[in-house]
C-alpha cells in the first residue's frame, strides 16, 4: 500500500509540475498578442484626444514602458529556453532593464495618482502647482534614481552555457550571492511592490473620496439640474480620473499575490520532488501572470472605464460624421482643468 501511495504521490506532482511548466512557457505569449497592440492602441488614442500635456505623457510613457518590459521578458526567458545565446552583457542589459521597466511602471503609476490627487483636491491651484514642466521634473525624479538603484546588476549578474545540453541561462555572480540574496532581494521587494502598494493605495483612497466629496458639493449647487452635462470638461476629468484609479487599484490587487510569495519565500522551504513543491511551483507562477498581466491590460481597462477614450478609440477605426463642435470636444477632453 506505501508503494502505491508513493507512486500516485509522485505521478501527482509530476502532473502538477507538468502544467506549471507549461503554463510558464506559454503565458507570456498570450500577453504579448494582448497586451503589445493595445498598448500601441492606447498611445495613438491618447494624442488624438489631448495635445501634449502631463498627463498625456504620464499615460503613453506608462504604454511604452509596459510593450518594453513585455518584450525584455520575452527575450530574456524564451531565447535562453530555446538555447539562443544572448551571452554576458545580453545577461547583464536584459537583467538590468527588466527589472528597471517593471519597477518604473509602478512608479509613474504612483505619479499619476499624485498628479490626480492634487487634480481632485485642488482644481484651481492645479495649473499652478502641476505644470507640464514639473511633470517632466517628476519624471525625471523617478527616473534617474531608479537606474542607480538596478546598475549593480551589469556586475552582479552573469552567463552560463552548457555545451552538451546547449543550456543557456542567467545568474547571479558567485562574488554576490549573499548580497543579492540577503540584502538586495529584500530591496528589490520593497521598491517594486511594498512602497508603490501602499502609496497607490492611499492616493487611490484620497482621490475616491474627493470624487465623492466634489460629486456631493456639485449636486448641492444644482439641485436644480437633472442631468448631468455629459461632455462637461468636468465630467471628462472625472471619466480620467475614475480610468486611472481602476488601473492603479488593478495594479495593487494584481501584484499583492506575487508580493506576498515574495516576502514568504524565504520560509517556503518544500521537499525537492514533492507534491508541497509543485503546488507552490504552480501557485508562484499563477502569481507571476497575474503580475506580469498589469502591462498588458490598461487599455483595456481605460475601454472599459472611461467613456471618451473608448468612443475615440472606435472613431479611429469607424467612419464617422463629426462636426467641427466633436472635434474641439475631443481636443479639449484632457487639457481641460475641472472648473
Amino acid at each position: 500500500m506505501s508503494n502505491y501511495t508513493s507512486q500516485r504521490n509522485q505521478e501527482g506532482w509530476r502532473t502538477v509540475d507538468d502544467v506549471a511548466y507549461g503554463i510558464e512557457t506559454y503565458y507570456l505569449w498570450v500577453i504579448f498578442a494582448l497586451g503589445f497592440p493595445g498598448n500601441c492602441f492606447t498611445i495613438i488614442t491618447i494624442f488624438k484626444i489631448s495635445p501634449l500635456r502631463s498627463l498625456t505623457v504620464y499615460i503613453a510613457l506608462l504604454a511604452i514602458v509596459d510593450n518594453m518590459a513585455i518584450v525584455n521578458k520575452l527575450l530574456m526567458f524564451v531565447l535562453p529556453d530555446r538555447g539562443v545565446q544572448i551571452g554576458l552583457f545580453g545577461c547583464k542589459f536584459l537583467g538590468f532593464s527588466g527589472n528597471f521597466l517593471i519597477t518604473y511602471g509602478n512608479w509613474l503609476l504612483v505619479g499619476l495618482s499624485i498628479e490626480r490627487f492634487a487634480a481632485v483636491w485642488f482644481p484651481f491651484q492645479i495649473g499652478k502647482i502641476w505644470t507640464f514642466r514639473k511633470s517632466l521634473s517628476v519624471v525625471i525624479s523617478i527616473t534617474i534614481p531608479l537606474v542607480a538603484l538596478f546598475l549593480h546588476l551589469f556586475w552582479t549578474m552573469d552567463y552560463s552555457y552548457i555545451a552538451h545540453n546547449k543550456k543557456v541561462f542567467c545568474k547571479i555572480n558567485e562574488r554576490y550571492l549573499y548580497f543579492m540574496v540577503h540584502i538586495w532581494y529584500w530591496i528589490n521587494v520593497i521598491v517594486y511592490a511594498v512602497m508603490p502598494c501602499i502609496l497607490l493605495l492611499v492616493f487611490n483612497l484620497l482621490i475616491i473620496a474627493g470624487i465623492v466629496k466634489s460629486t456631493k458639493d456639485r449636486r448641492s449647487l444644482n439641485r436644480n439640474e437633472s442631468i448631468t452635462d455629459r461632455n462637461s470638461p468636468t465630467d471628462r476629468q472625472r471619466q480620467i480620473t475614475i480610468m486611472l484609479v481602476v488601473s492603479a487599484i488593478t495594479l495593487v490587487v494584481l501584484t499583492t499575490p506575487r508580493c506576498v510569495l515574495l516576502v514568504m519565500s524565504p520560509y517556503l522551504t518544500p521537499t525537492n520532488k514533492s507534491m508541497e513543491g509543485a503546488v507552490l511551483y504552480l501557485i508562484d507562477t499563477i502569481a507571476y501572470i497575474l503580475c506580469d498581466s498589469t502591462h498588458a491590460i490598461n487599455f483595456y481597462l481605460y475601454s472599459f472605464s472611461a467613456r471618451r477614450f473608448r468612443n475615440q478609440f472606435i472613431d479611429m477605426f469607424v467612419c464617422r460624421n463629426q462636426t467641427p463642435a466633436t472635434l474641439a470636444s475631443q481636443y479639449i477632453t484632457l487639457s481641460t482643468r475641472p472648473s
